[in-house]
């Protein structure tokens, strides 16, 4: 098997860790598949998806998801 650079195993490990909170958050896989592929108002209108590149915007991302979880959406 081929191994991931570090970069990439970063984003996967990152995507796991948003897709598993988003599904807590919105209930289903397809629910959470959905929501990070779309454009997300407390996100400026970017796909969740997008921002997994960095760890800032996963940061971004797993807080709005946070503030979803506690029906905060300012």
């Amino acid at each position: 098997a081929k191994t991931l650079d570090p970069n990439a195993s970063d984003r996967a490990l990152r995507l796991v860790s948003v897709t598993s909170q988003a599904i807590d958050v919105l209930g289903s896989q397809d629910a959470a598949e959905r929501w990070l592929s779309s454009p997300a108002m407390g996100l400026d209108r970017r796909k969740p998806i997008d921002l997994l590149q960095s760890t800032e915007g996963t940061e971004m991302v797993k807080t709005l998801l946070t503030r979803m979880d506690y029906g905060v959406y300012a």
